[in-house]
C-alpha cells in the first residue's frame, strides 16, 4: 500500500507592494545621492552648458537683430539648444585636460579651455546645421568673443570656475583610489620614499 505524505507545503509570506517599494526605496536613494565631487562635476557641465547657450543666443542675435524683439523661431530655439549640447559634449570629450592641480595643471587647463571654445563650436554648429555649420561655427564664435571683450573675459571666468569644480571631482577621486598613507611625503609607503634610490 502506497502512503500519502501528509506533510503540509511551506507557506510563503505574501509581501505588500508598498513593503517592497519601502524595501527599495532606501537603495535607490543611496544610488541616487551624490558625492560633493559628483555634485561639482554635474555643477561644471551645467554652467559650461549654459554659457555655451548664451553664446549660441548671442550668435543668433548678431545674425538676425529681429530676435531681441521677441521674433525667435524654433530653429533658432535648437540652435541655442545646440550651442549648449556641444559645448558639454566638448567638456566631456576634453578627458583630464581640465581640472589638475598645480601649474602643469594650468598649462593643461588652458589648453583645455581651448578645447572646449573650438570643438564646442564645432560640435554646436554641427547639430545646428550640418556642414555650413561645421565650417562657420568656430568663426561665428571667435567673432562674438572678439567683438565683445566683456563676454570674452566672462567666458573665461566660466571656463576658470569648471576648471575649479572639476578639480574638486578629480581631488575626491584621487582620495578614493589612493591611500592617504600613499600622499604622505616621509611615509616608508609613500611614492617617493620606495622609489628613492632606483633612479639615480
Amino acid at each position: 500500500m502506497r502512503t500519502r505524505c501528509l506533510t503540509p507545503a511551506p507557506k510563503f509570506q505574501h509581501m505588500h507592494p508598498k513593503s517592497i517599494g519601502g524595501f527599495m526605496r532606501p537603495t535607490l536613494r543611496k544610488r541616487l545621492l551624490l558625492t560633493e565631487g559628483e555634485r561639482a562635476r554635474v555643477l561644471a557641465f551645467a554652467l559650461v552648458g549654459a554659457c555655451s547657450a548664451g553664446l549660441g543666443f548671442l550668435a543668433v542675435l548678431h545674425l538676425d537683430h529681429a530676435v531681441f524683439f521677441g521674433e525667435f523661431s524654433l530653429y533658432q530655439a535648437w540652435i541655442v539648444i545646440a550651442s549648449g549640447l556641444g559645448g558639454m559634449i566638448a567638456l566631456f570629450l576634453s578627458g583630464d585636460r581640465m581640472g589638475k592641480p598645480g601649474q602643469a595643471g594650468a598649462v593643461r587647463a588652458v589648453a583645455g579651455a581651448i578645447w572646449v571654445t573650438f570643438i564646442g563650436a564645432l560640435i554646436g554648429g554641427t547639430l545646428g546645421l550640418p556642414f555650413y555649420g561645421t565650417m562657420f561655427g568656430p568663426f561665428i564664435v571667435v567673432v562674438t568673443l572678439m567683438g565683445a571683450p566683456l563676454l570674452a573675459m566672462l567666458w573665461v571666468f566660466n571656463l576658470l570656475g569648471a576648471h575649479v569644480l572639476l578639480g574638486i571631482y578629480q581631488s575626491e577621486r584621487d582620495t578614493i583610489f589612493t591611500p592617504s598613507r600613499m600622499s604622505q611625503p616621509d611615509h616608508p609607503d609613500s611614492l617617493r620614499m620606495r622609489l628613492r634610490g632606483r633612479f639615480s
